[in-house]
């Protein structure tokens, strides 16, 4: 029987500890079971790579910096970086190239950004992550903020993030960045896919230039998914201050409390302080089991302190609205003409100012319909007509087992109103459990 010596054993357990111990270099990729490789960022400088695609992460000291490990997986046909507590400085300017040698970090293949805690700062030289029509980025436990997407047209979009591909953020927060255009914090292009989950988007903003989508804004045909997440203090120069979906695009928002964002567009069609959902025949925005409270739209004729349906379909499920308010009309909701529809949700606390002051839990403009079963329509206050619901006098507007108390009105139907039209007549209808509210009352 062989037998070995104390001092071997101890020798090889000292070899299988170091093993066990030592950090992988910097110039290794090791395999992840996503996305490919694994690339371990080792240093916040930021540096390229100095030779994307040769199956290592090193810039010219030989570190792995985030943008060579954004441009090896790029090259490498997609990977995982994994990135360490602290904060991650863009500094190399240039913008219009697509290499993610300057400015953004463009992604091209299939990229995961495991942040693990860590901050991911633009410095307001560009927008901060740019993902390419056939690209996929995953953002992990991660905060994007200090983008600016500058200029005109198009590329103003997409303060924090621009998302022609796939996009998938992942209790993440995108924070502080800024568009010209549209897309404060994020850019969902025509054709792409975004899915926000248990993340938040704050403090975004929009310039004038139109100005849509304070947190996030969808472009055209495409899918948004918010779920598990927070919309909250983004700013619209225009439309929708939290979220804002196209008139081809479809957005589900589920369990996700949208508060304190505030649009800030000066016309009726206009507004949208929490979500705006666009003009278009197959606009789609749902809200399900959520909270929309403390929105404004604050322009000189805003309307839809909550939520504006401007021409397209809007669902409201086992959702609350309250505490929302605007300057024209529809403090909680405001509907125009398209089709609305709300099942067991509330309409507490919403106001409207004085221009004119109409419906200030819901209003409804032109010939549209709404439909509104097992709610509750309280508190709400209008400085004009219709404290709780408005129907215009082409609308349709359908109400069943709804609560409709404590409202009131500065002018005409503290609970209810149907406007009249001309000659003092209506012909929009307005039932309340198969009851007629008459034109005027």
């Amino acid at each position: 029987m062989r037998t070995r010596s104390l001092a071997g054993a101890a020798a090889s357990a000292f070899a299988l500890s170091l093993l066990a111990t030592t950090p992988a270099s910097a110039h290794e990729s090791r395999p992840t079971g996503e996305g490919g490789r694994g690339l371990s960022v080792t240093t916040t400088v930021d540096s390229t790579d100095a030779r994307p695609g040769d199956g290592t992460c090193a810039d010219a000291s030989g570190r792995c910096s985030l943008r060579a490990a954004v441009q090896e997986a790029n090259a490498s046909g997609g990977g995982s970086v994994v990135l360490g507590q602290g904060t991650y400085r863009l500094t190399l300017r240039g913008t219009g190239e697509d290499a993610a040698a300057t400015g953004d970090l463009d992604v091209t293949s299939r990229v995961v950004l495991d942040g693990r805690g860590a901050r991911i700062d633009g410095q307001r030289l560009d927008r901060v992550l740019d993902v390419l029509a056939g690209g996929s980025l995953t953002l992990r436990d991660l905060t994007v903020s200090g983008g600016a997407a500058q200029g005109t047209g198009l590329p103003a979009s997409g303060g924090g993030v621009r998302n022609a591909g796939t996009l998938a953020v992942d209790r993440s927060t995108v924070t502080g960045n800024s568009a010209v255009r549209a897309g404060g914090g994020i850019e969902a292009s025509p054709g792409s896919t975004t899915t926000i989950d248990r993340s938040t988007l704050s403090g975004n903003s929009t310039g004038a230039g139109p100005g849509n989508g304070g947190g996030l804004h969808l472009t055209g045909a495409g899918t948004v998914r918010v779920e598990r997440s927070t919309v909250s203090g983004n700013t619209a120069a225009s439309e929708g201050g939290g979220l804002w979906n196209s008139g081809a695009g479809t957005m589900t928002v589920d369990r996700t409390t949208v508060s304190g964002n505030t649009a800030s567009g000066a016309e009726a069609t206009m507004g949208g302080g929490g979500l705006f959902q666009e003009a278009g025949p197959t606009g789609t925005l749902t809200v399900t089991r959520s909270e929309v409270t403390g929105n404004v739209a604050d322009g000189a004729a805003g309307s839809g302190g909550g939520i504006l349906n401007d021409q397209a379909t809007l669902v409201v499920e086992r959702t609350r609205v309250e505490g929302n308010s605007a300057v024209r009309a529809g403090g909680g909701i405001e509907a125009n003409v398209g089709r609305t529809t709300l099942e067991r949700t509330e309409l507490t606390g919403n106001v409207t100012g004085a221009g004119p002051g109409n419906g200030g839990g819901l209003h409804l403009t032109g010939a549209g319909t709404v439909r509104i079963d097992r709610g509750q329509v309280t508190g709400n206050r209008a400085a004009n007509d219709g404290g709780g619901l408005w129907n215009s006098p082409t609308g349709t507007m359908t109400v069943t087992r709804t609560t409709i108390r404590g409202n009131t009105a500065g002018g005409e139907g503290d609970d209810v109103y149907q406007e009249v039209g001309p000659g003092g007549t209506a012909t929009g209808t307005f039932t309340v459990d198969g009851q007629r509210v008459p034109a005027g009352g």
